[in-house]
């Protein structure tokens, strides 16, 4: 789960699900103070050290809070924020009806306009993460407006609605997935030979393939189909709940609220390419390495590498580590 977009995430042993995802998942973004355009670690990559922890407080007004930390050697202070406004603290914040992704998307957003209190007073959030970033920012929320997500070659009539993710509530991988580009960065690392050169590749350290889950930032990691890329042709999947735990759905017996439809492979940028423990990106891994070998996946975008599948959700509930995914529904062709 990753609070805030582009910023450090969190692995879970459970999460509710709303339509939207899952909850408090890119609830926040960061945003250029003048133009409005949602910021990413596609452009800045350090954003990828910024920490945001919940904590969850059920005696508190706001539900709990989000704790806010940045690297040591910032010289930016940690703060913290209310994870749920009250209605009279969003009327002092200011709404911004544009937030623009991918410079067209429109997105509404409250600019987060002050801590909860502490001990010295901190500086408003908009000034601790502007230092951080070198120039005037905003930390904002979504705000109250629906946002509709693309449609798709297979659901060209999509009804669904998102947060800040990038288009989609849910991003699905698999392990298996990941071990096999693992296996492929390491194959490539270690030939030298012509056919296998790939421009920038550090052979030293992408020797053992060490490419980590969190680089693709996907919010369910499954694991038991046996082979790689199994996701790719999974139309619908249910999760059941693990023996004895409650599924949280919306009503007894609601097998739709469990039911996650995969729309779409997710075309990949160069994203994945930053380490997330360090904040730097690197030439190659994995985004030269994907297209030697997942291109051609997605028919609406066959040029780009694909990893992981876009995913929406029937209805309301609870996933948690253990619970077991049922496949209802397989894709045809070259899958979802």
């Amino acid at each position: 789960m990753h609070p805030i977009k582009s910023c450090r995430g969190t692995a879970l042993q459970e999460a509710r699900y709303t339509p939207e995802g899952l909850e408090n998942d890119r609830k926040w973004c960061i945003i250029e103070a003048d133009t409005h355009a949602i910021i990413t670690a596609r452009e800045v990559s350090k954003m990828v050290l910024i920490t945001p922890r919940v904590e969850i407080d059920t005696t508190s007004p706001y539900g709990g809070r989000l704790v806010i930390s940045f690297p040591e050697d910032s010289g930016c202070e940690t703060f913290a924020i209310p994870l749920n406004p009250t209605a009279d603290m969003l009327a002092d914040w200011p709404i911004i009806e544009d937030c623009k992704m991918f410079g067209k998307v429109l997105v509404d957003g409250y600019v987060v306009s002050s801590a909860l209190p502490s001990s010295p007073p901190t500086r408003t959030p908009s000034e601790v993460l502007s230092a951080y970033f070198g120039r005037p920012v905003h930390l904002v929320m979504k705000g109250p407006r629906a946002r509709p997500c693309p449609p798709t070659l297979a659901f060209p009539d999509l009804r669904e609605r998102a947060a800040f993710q990038d288009g989609y509530p849910f991003l699905v991988a698999s392990e298996e997935s990941l071990e096999e580009v693992r296996r492929v960065v390491s194959a490539f690392a270690q030939d030298e030979s012509p056919d296998a050169k790939i421009g920038g590749i550090d052979r030293e350290r992408w020797r053992e393939g060490g490419v980590e889950i969190e680089r693709f930032r996907p919010n369910i990691v499954l694991k038991g189909s046996g082979v790689p890329f199994a996701e790719d042709m999974w139309r619908r999947i249910r999760v059941h709940p693990a023996q004895g735990a409650d599924d949280g759905a919306s009503s007894s017996g609601d097998e739709e609220a469990r039911t996650f439809t995969l729309v779409s492979k997710c075309t990949r940028c160069l994203l994945p390419n930053v380490d997330p423990a360090a904040g730097t990106r690197d030439a190659a891994v994995p985004y030269k390495v994907l297209l030697k070998f997942r291109r051609n996946k997605d028919p609406a975008r066959m040029s780009k590498p694909c990893f992981g599948c876009n995913a929406v959700v029937g209805g309301e509930g609870v996933v948690r580590v253990g619970d077991r995914v049922e496949v209802l529904e397989w894709a045809s062709g070259i899958g979802v």
